[in-house]
């Protein structure tokens, strides 16, 4: 059996509108709005480079089921990049781009693969002039398909053929995007495939290991704060008996969310400074990135924050140094999640008090954690605390109790 080597991609999401931040400077806008286009092409470009077989889109290629023409041809000049290295490409579509939408088609390159929206089909891939995977596939013929397809998917005998699923669809029990075309990972495991490919998740993750490998890659490019990290597409590698999936990073802007506290601040002159700290070592990762910068714990400014003009003001502060460069820090939000026990009623502050005095003479740490000395991973990595540590510990439960204490009154 041949080896072969292929990336797995999803979710691309060519031409999303990036709602809510054409506030920034048209510089950095246009930047954002390229974001997805660029990340598909520097998909291609590794995939050129590393010589891979085949490339595998599943599912939501563009944002609308209106492909806009600029997506379209977009997305055929990167399949031309593939036809001259012959590297085929196996595309099934979504619930954003299922078949049942309205747009301008083209005349795709021959390396160019489209599953069929009546039922599942089954491509063959021959490498060699060798039959060496078949590729089975499904397209949306409307926005929602809500039942289980996977009945569909029917292994054809061959004893020298990878075979390879692709489906977008939702796992049981993820309720993190609509449910669409909805499995149980036992429906997978039971089509003895190799690899199932999956998208509509956006969130990268692996619901199985091994034979096979079942894995969603996420989207290629993070749209809002809630798509927060590092986002590609799975380099994979099969041969026989064998199949390893590594993760690329392609994305061009990262969303990330941060912490900033208020303990040590006194005014907001030292405020904006740890804000712009905490920026200053992000700027060292050399990646565009927008940023949600949330305060956090207690102090004098706790009070303060409540305005909407400050935070406005505060953000217009943080971004005025950091527009002008090719790799920028743009704070597109600030979540105030401070504790404000002076906006409490009297019975809590009392009690906020009591816990102070209760955790400023505690001295009963070790009785604490006693379950936790008989597991044998506290015992062979932690082993112990010391008094700063103590401390530490002690200050972060506090802040936790604070918080659970605080949301409790407020949705009272």
């Amino acid at each position: 059996m041949s080896a072969i080597k292929f990336i797995h991609a999803a979710d691309l999401h060519l031409d999303s509108p990036f709602l809510g931040l054409k506030h920034m400077p048209a510089k950095l806008f246009e930047k954002v709005r390229e974001s997805t286009f660029t990340s598909f092409s520097n998909i291609i470009t590794y995939a050129i480079k590393e010589k891979v077989d085949f490339i595998l889109l599943s599912g939501d290629l563009y944002d609308e089921d209106e492909r806009s023409l600029k997506a379209q041809l977009k997305i055929k000049k990167e399949f031309e990049r593939l036809a001259e290295k012959d590297i085929q490409v196996y595309i099934i579509h979504g619930n954003h781009d299922h078949m049942g939408g309205k747009w301008l088609d083209l005349v795709w390159p021959e390396n160019v693969h489209v599953f069929s929206s009546h039922k599942v089909e089954v491509k063959e891939y021959i490498k060699n002039k060798i039959p060496t995977a078949y590729i089975y596939g499904y397209s949306y013929p409307e926005r929602a398909v809500h039942e289980n397809i996977t009945s569909q998917y029917i292994k054809l005998e061959h004893p020298n053929v990878f075979h390879i699923g692709m489906l977008h669809g939702s796992a049981e029990g993820n309720k993190e995007h609509d449910v669409y075309c909805p499995f149980k990972v036992n429906d997978l495991l039971s089509k003895d495939f190799d690899y199932w490919a999956l998208g509509h998740i956006h969130k990268r993750q692996v619901l199985h290991e091994a034979h096979p490998v079942i894995a969603y890659p996420g989207n290629i490019q993070g749209r809002h704060r809630k798509e927060s990290g590092r986002k590609g597409c799975y380099l994979v590698e099969m041969e026989e008996g064998k199949v390893t999936n590594t993760f690329v990073s392609t994305e061009v802007i990262r969303w990330e969310e941060i912490d900033v506290s208020i303990n040590e601040c006194q005014n907001l002159s030292d405020l904006i400074q740890a804000c712009e700290r905490s920026i200053e070592n992000l700027k060292r990762q050399n990646k565009s990135i927008c940023l949600t910068i949330s305060f956090v714990d207690s102090g004098e400014l706790a009070n303060e924050l409540n305005s909407q003009d400050l935070v406005e003001d505060l953000l217009d502060v943080l971004n005025e140094q950091h527009n002008d460069q090719e790799n920028f820090v743009w704070v597109v939000k600030i979540i105030d999640r401070t504790i404000k026990p002076r906006t409490t009623s009297q019975k809590l502050s009392t009690f906020y008090q009591d816990l102070e005095n209760t955790i400023e003479s505690y001295d009963e740490f070790e009785e604490v954690i006693e379950p936790l000395k008989k597991n044998p991973l506290f015992r062979k990595h932690i082993g112990g605390y010391t008094l700063e540590e103590q401390k530490q510990l002690l200050k972060k439960a506090e802040q936790l109790l604070h918080r659970e204490l605080l949301q409790h009154h407020e949705h009272k």
